[in-house]
């Protein structure tokens, strides 16, 4: 058998710039200085050497939700776009085909996620998968602040990223509805023939119409800022520490991934590259407190 390795044959284009500015924004008793970084990029895939295009981001359940193609940025989210919840059997009927037949178990019925046609051939099928999200940040910011002021002093640290989505394919799990397990609280609102909700499908066993497809349902906006990091310290006077003999002594207090601001659903946004939030262990918050001696 002749054996073809695989080559790195790709090319891909980065465009962005980065600004990195330092001030001294205080000076004397109160000392305050300013780090502050921000970086700005844009990718796509120019070219793959091949016109097949590569599909990546296995969660498993026979689904890749990414996709390196030509034109699109690295690593886009590839699915169906959602058009809304089914209502009714007559709806269903006059809507492009996505599972046929007569059983209501095993059909598409009222309840269930209306997906796009997006060629228009009648049919809801592989071929009107599209690009639904990008997994890279637009804007990358992190900006430092320290103050000293007579023995005391405080540095704060954020952080965040800005245009990013992320597919957290956690809810194809907890919001699938389609085995006996624990799901999310968002399932109580879900479709039922009393309730007609707009956003949420309707439980049924192994999800026959499968609404846990990979589709735009999954995609959210993975924009946050952290307050990364903050410590409050204070230096004993020398008068105070020379009688026992010390340099220094210093008291403190510190804090790490202390809060995030965000709209992201899951436990973190900061899901690493790729943007696949699969059982992605979140960063811990640490308080600490210690005193640093120096004889």
């Amino acid at each position: 058998d002749i054996v073809v390795p695989s080559i790195n044959a790709g090319k891909v284009q980065n465009k962005g710039y980065e600004l990195t500015v330092t001030t001294q924004n205080t000076k004397g008793i109160l000392e305050w200085i300013t780090n502050f970084n921000f970086s700005y990029n844009k990718n796509k895939v120019i070219s793959l050497n091949d016109s097949v295009p590569l599909y990546t981001g296995s969660i498993g359940l026979n689904q890749n939700l990414a996709i390196q193609k030509a034109g699109y940025p690295v690593s886009s989210f590839y699915g169906f776009i959602t058009n809304g919840i089914f209502q009714s059997q007559a709806e269903v009927d006059k809507y492009a085909v996505q599972v046929p037949g007569n059983d209501p178990n095993n059909r598409t019925s009222a309840g269930d996620v209306k997906f796009r046609d997006i060629n228009n051939d009648g049919k809801i099928d592989d071929d009107d998968r599209t690009y639904i999200g990008n997994s890279s940040p637009r804007f990358i910011f992190a900006m430092n602040n320290s103050f000293a002021y007579k023995g005391i002093d405080l540095s704060i640290f954020i952080q965040g990223v800005q245009g990013n989505e992320i597919f957290n394919a956690n809810r194809i799990y907890q919001e699938g509805m389609a085995v006996a397990q624990n799901q999310t609280k968002a399932v109580l609102n879900r479709w039922s023939p009393t309730y007609a909700s707009t956003t949420m499908p309707r439980a049924v066993f192994n999800d026959p119409n499968k609404n846990t497809r990979v589709s735009d349902r999954f995609i959210e906006d993975g924009s946050y800022l952290k307050i990364k990091a903050v410590t409050l310290g204070y230096n004993l006077p020398a008068k105070l520490i020379s009688k026992a003999k010390l340099q220094t002594a210093r008291i403190y207090l510190s804090a790490q991934n202390l809060y995030t601001f965000t709209n992201y659903s899951g436990f973190d946004p900061e899901v690493g590259v790729g943007g696949i939030d699969l059982n992605v262990y979140p960063v811990t918050r640490t308080i600490s407190a210690g005193i640093n001696l120096i004889f």
